[in-house]
């Protein structure tokens, strides 16, 4: 099953950008040549490429759905530290418990 996860684009240096996943997870070097996306737009990134330009509100519903849906799945594997999106998956949670916390 292949995943894509929503980012937020905040540089873009020819046919590559830098995305802010969330939770201080930033990630350089992504591909952006076949969508042609601007500085702050979100896109789906599938590995190391983005495959798709979201509005908001897709933006919105994917970033929950990740989080509502997905993410214990992450919490339950064995290799989540080491995986790219279960890097991300439980950067995310860290994110979402510290905001509980406040």
């Amino acid at each position: 099953m292949c995943l894509a996860f929503p980012g937020r684009i905040i540089e873009i240096d020819g046919d590559y950008a830098k995305i802010d996943f969330g939770s201080n997870v930033i990630k350089s070097n992504i591909n952006i040549a076949e969508i042609n996306p601007k500085v702050g737009d979100y896109v789906l990134v599938h590995a190391g490429y983005a495959i798709q330009v979201l509005d908001m509100e897709e933006a919105e519903n994917t970033i929950k759905y990740w989080q509502e849906n997905l993410l214990w799945k992450c919490e339950r594997c064995s290799i989540a530290e080491e995986c790219p999106l279960g890097n991300i998956a439980m950067s995310i949670k860290r994110r979402i418990y510290d905001i509980r916390r406040v």
